[in-house]
C-alpha cells in the first residue's frame, strides 16, 4: 500500500529534495507551501505522516500542529516538524504543540526514514496522541 507523506515548507527546493530522497521507498509525496494549503492538503489526502518546517508565511508550523492535534479526525497523524532554528526552545515548543519528532535542518535522511519507518509501522490510537512520545531531543 502507498503511503502519503505531505511536505509543508516553504522552500520550494527543500521539497523537491525529500521528494527525490523519498522516492526510492515508494511513498506518495504530496506538498504545501503554506500553513493553509497545508490545511487543505490534510483534507484533500489524508496522509500517512505529515514533515512540516516550523516557518511558514502564513500560519507558523506550531499553530499548524496545534489546530491538527484538536481535530479528531487528524489528530493521530505523525508530524514531524523540521527547522533550522534547532535550539532547546524551538524543539521544546514542537515538542508541546503535538510533535512526534524534531529534525534539524539540514535534514538526516537516514534518521528520518527510519522515523518514517517507525511511525507507519506503529500508528498510534487517539489515546496515545494526547501526549505526544517524548522522543523529541
Amino acid at each position: 500500500m502507498l503511503r502519503t507523506v505531505l511536505v509543508v515548507d516553504d522552500e520550494l527546493d527543500f521539497i523537491e529534495l525529500v521528494r527525490y530522497r523519498l522516492q526510492v521507498f515508494n511513498y506518495k509525496i504530496v506538498f504545501a507551501t503554506n500553513g493553509t494549503d497545508a490545511l487543505n492538503q490534510v483534507w484533500e489526502h489524508a496522509p500517512d505522516v505529515i514533515l512540516m518546517d516550523l516557518m511558514l508565511p502564513d500560519l507558523d508550523g506550531l499553530s499548524l500542529c496545534e489546530i491538527l492535534r484538536r481535530q479528531r479526525v487528524t489528530r493521530q497523524i505523525p508530524i514531524l516538524m523540521v527547522s533550522a532554528l534547532a535550539n532547546d526552545v524551538t524543539r521544546y515548543s514542537a515538542e508541546v504543540a503535538g510533535a512526534h519528532e524534531f529534525f534539524a535542518k539540514p535534514l538526516d535522511f537516514d534518521r528520518l526514514q527510519t522515523v518514517l519507518a517507525a511511525v507507519l509501522e506503529h500508528p498510534q490510537s487517539d489515546s496515545e496522541t494526547a501526549r505526544p512520545p517524548s522522543t523529541i531531543g
